[in-house]
């Protein structure tokens, strides 16, 4: 490396199971011009300075350069506002550090977004540990690497530069960057940090995907009980129409182990419980009429629409592969108006058979030019057809699907709400590359 305190921060584990890009973020302590043939022949697409105004003794050696941009992390502004005094720890400085220069903050880290993630960042301030310590953690931190390697990775400047054996401020004691990152975790998280400055989902993605693999081509969703609940809907008519009748529905056996229709048999028990009189025709439409007054004011479920607006933003294309007919899926769509947001529509009526055949979803990627896909199911035969078909299943069972019934996904939630969509992206694309590894 070009210079003591200078490391590449690839390497370290993640929750994902992978571990971050090489040479894709680095950081250094001041850089000296011997290191400019060095820098030149990394290619990297942003020399990050991190200095202020006052801190500039002689010309950086990359300036002039494409690649050299200074954006001291330092408000000036907001440091006349400064109480040194209400700062006696390194720690407190850190901390107030991370709002008081929000404004610059968020600058860095937006040029930090904007490189293309095949071309190396370095990041650096004088001596490396300080500013360039909170840029880099808040980083790991977004690629989700244990805390204690962040900690540790901090830990390294004070033995890189000397400085374990000097005063307080010139080490980089790991509770230092913990307690910084706890701070984060006041705000909302780093995700919420982030979002707070003011940086777009889109950019937050870029920053996390600069040290994971994260290469989703698209998301396709179940329908019935994924994006809407129409399974409930379903069930109260038929338990209506039963009450009408003066029974009580039995739900043991009342779903099919499949995504087909299975009206006229349950139409056929009902019969043979009413006995003689039982008009089949007006109990049909008794029933439809009790479900679509339901239906008038029925939406997305929670988190769905969040999901797919950040999709479009990230440029992931979208899908619906259902096992019902078209009519219906488009008929609900087009109530609420979302027929707009799915690249590609995919029906039960356009393959001969029901999941967990796999058929729909083979034909869905098809259609989608895509090799792969996250896959968004409710039910234990719709995570079977996924992962048949090669997708990522995620698993948002329906209110008569208990989570242990679709364990076999590669994950489990209980809403979208639980998980921002680039979460969901991380995990996907991390395991799809080690997939691809091995």
């Amino acid at each position: 490396m070009w210079s003591p305190n200078a490391r590449d921060v690839g390497g370290l584990p993640t929750r994902y199971g992978v571990p971050t890009r090489s040479r894709a973020l680095l950081r250094s302590e001041l850089l000296e011009a011997a290191s400019r043939g060095e820098l030149e022949q990394l290619g990297a697409g942003l020399i990050l300075d991190l200095r202020s105004d006052w801190e500039l003794k002689q010309p950086h050696p990359l300036d002039g350069t494409p690649a050299y941009r200074r954006i001291p992390w330092i408000d000036p502004e907001a440091e006349k506002l400064r109480d040194p005094d209400a700062e006696p720890r390194l720690l407190d400085v850190y901390r107030n550090s991370l709002t008081r220069n929000a404004a610059h903050i968020a600058e860095i880290f937006a040029a930090i977004a904007d490189v293309p993630a095949d071309r190396p960042v370095v990041v650096h301030c004088k001596s490396g540990k300080d500013r360039t310590g909170l840029t880099v953690a808040v980083m790991l931190e977004l690629a989700g690497v244990p805390r204690s390697e962040i900690a540790a990775d901090y830990a390294v400047s004070e033995v890189n530069l000397g400085t374990q054996d000097g005063p307080e401020f010139g080490r980089t004691r790991p509770e230092t960057i913990l307690g910084s990152l706890e701070h984060l975790d006041g705000l909302g998280g780093v995700h919420a940090y982030l979002s707070w400055l003011g940086l777009s989902a889109g950019q937050i993605h870029r920053l996390a995907t600069r040290l994971l693999p994260a290469d989703v081509p698209a998301i396709v969703f179940d329908f019935d009980g994924l994006l809407m609940d129409t399974e409930t809907t379903m069930v109260t008519s038929w338990q209506a129409e039963w009450a009408y009748h003066g029974l009580e529905l039995d739900l043991n056996g009342f779903w099919p182990g499949h995504g087909g229709d299975i009206s006229e048999e349950r139409y056929a028990i009902l019969a043979a419980a009413v006995g003689t009189g039982y008009d089949r025709t007006a109990s049909h439409a008794r029933r439809l009429a009790h479900r679509e007054r339901m239906h008038a004011d029925l939406d997305f479920r929670p988190g769905i629409l969040d999901w797919i607006a950040e999709a479009r933003e990230l440029g992931v294309d979208i899908g619906i592969a259902s096992s019902s007919p078209r009519a219906w899926v488009l008929g609900h769509l087009e109530r609420v108006g979302a027929v707009g947001l799915f690249d590609q529509i995919v029906t039960g009526d356009e393959v001969a058979t029901h999941k967990p055949d796999p058929a729909i979803y083979e034909l869905a990627l098809h259609r989608l030019g895509v090799p792969w896909a996250i896959a968004v199911e409710d039910t234990p035969h719709g995570i079977a057809a996924a992962q048949a078909a090669g997708m990522y299943a995620v698993a948002v069972p329906n209110p008569y699907v208990t989570p242990a019934a679709v364990q076999a996904a590669d994950l489990v939630l209980t809403s979208a709400d639980d998980l921002l969509l680039t979460e969901l992206l991380l995990s996907a694309g991390s395991k799809a590359s080690t997939l691809i590894t091995d």
